[in-house]
């Protein structure tokens, strides 16, 4: 019997790299796929939680977790995010992006901080189809 085999690109990355590109008018923004173990004044994280698959097709949701030393910063930032990964398919593996949920604020406890200055934190996903080969 055979069976098509299908390899789906590391998308979590071009969604990190895209983010950093666009997001350059805020100052002192960190885009990573983890926390460091210091915050810096302000943080984006990309988590991938995948999804199923249909031949050289993946549905993958993403979930986006940003974070400021203001809570009007924190929110606007996740709404520029937002805007901004809407423009991932050009060029990228992906195929299409939507089905946005939030932006949630989310409590974190303890608290993040920058220098003595608790984080505010934001939280928003979306879903992303990759294309295999």
């Amino acid at each position: 019997m055979f069976r098509f085999r299908v390899r789906f690109p590391i998308s979590d990355g071009e969604v990190v790299v895209h983010l950093r590109s666009a997001l350059t008018s805020w100052s002192g923004l960190s885009v990573r796929g983890k926390l460091p173990t210091t915050m810096p004044k302000r943080m984006i994280t990309v988590r991938n939680d995948s999804g199923p698959q249909e031949l050289s097709r993946a549905s993958r949701r993403y979930g986006i977790n940003v974070w400021a030393d203001s809570s009007v910063d924190a929110e606007n930032m996740a709404l520029d995010a937002m805007e901004a990964l809407t423009g991932l398919p050009n060029g990228s593996p992906f195929l299409s992006v939507g089905s946005f949920t939030g932006p949630f604020e989310v409590n974190d406890d303890p608290a993040y901080t920058f220098g003595t200055k608790s984080m505010t934190h934001f939280y928003f996903a979306f879903q992303g189809t990759v294309k295999g080969s």
